[in-house]
């Protein structure tokens, strides 16, 4: 009898067909990988910590030297942040979207990995792809790729080839009362689309994803957390004049010497 699936789950299956001996070892040698990979998310821990103090440290100083709303694709980035957050609390959750973006990044992955794929399914109750390969980036890359941020970027990048998105027209909205920016529009739907992956990610989590299982629940979502943080971190050396990746660097490198100083002399 078949088991059933829980909803809005995702299934990502690697076919194979191996005798039960060598099935049996297969499983052995998995939960063997399970646990050195959840002693290798203990020692990501420190990093989390610090990539967490960096990136916090670099924003404060973002929103003191500009008050955030001083920041234009800050401050829309942030706009379409809420819009979408009171979409998500306020209104029916786009789940197949969702689902399809999701299969979709395994997917791409899938073939980028040299993979590939002999099932692609997509429902609102969840979806699933079947695939001859499998590994860490395949099976955790949904929950640390904001597809639908990709796609924005992508659209935006290849209209902006032929316009300049970054030009200002004054007196253009509102009877001439209020300027415009296409670019305002590009960071407001970075922002929406971002934070999309992040609430639809997050509520995924917790209803036990199979993903997740594979490679451990614990380094999975360590991993998740220190790309996603990393990620993040990108986005605000890319909009913000006050943080520039040499510093960022300078500043991560700067915290992890001081942790690590603060452990030998405990």
């Amino acid at each position: 009898m078949p088991k059933k699936r829980a909803r809005n789950s995702s299934r990502l299956r690697t076919t194979t067909s191996l005798s039960r001996p060598r099935a049996a070892a297969r499983e052995a040698r998995t939960i063997s990988l399970i646990w050195l990979k959840a002693g290798i998310a203990i020692l990501l821990l420190p990093l989390c910590v610090v990539a967490t103090k960096t990136f916090l440290e670099a924003f404060s100083e973002t929103s003191a030297s500009t008050l955030v709303i001083g920041s234009a694709p800050l401050w829309f980035f942030f706009i379409g942040a809420l819009l979408w957050l009171i979409s998500f609390f306020g209104l029916p959750r786009p789940l197949y979207l969702y689902v399809l973006g999701h299969e979709l990044t395994h997917a791409i992955f899938v073939l980028l990995c040299g993979g590939k794929i002999t099932e692609f399914r997509v429902r609102t109750e969840g979806g699933h792809i079947v695939t001859n390969k499998n590994n860490i980036l395949i099976s955790l890359s949904p929950y640390f790729v904001p597809f639908y941020s990709v796609l924005a970027v992508a659209a935006f990048g290849l209209i902006g080839l032929a316009t300049d998105l970054s030009k200002y027209y004054p007196e253009s909205l509102f009877w001439g009362h209020v300027g415009f920016s296409w670019s305002w529009v590009f960071y407001m739907a970075v922002g929406a689309t971002w934070c999309f992956h992040l609430t639809f990610t997050g509520w995924m989590i917790l209803k036990n994803q199979p993903d997740l299982r594979q490679n451990g629940t614990f380094f999975s979502l360590v991993f998740i957390y220190l790309v996603n943080l990393f990620v993040l971190s990108g986005f605000l050396v890319v909009v913000a004049k006050e943080v520039s990746l040499y510093g960022f660097c300078h500043s991560l490198m700067e915290n992890a010497s001081a942790m690590l100083r603060s452990v030998i002399s405990f």
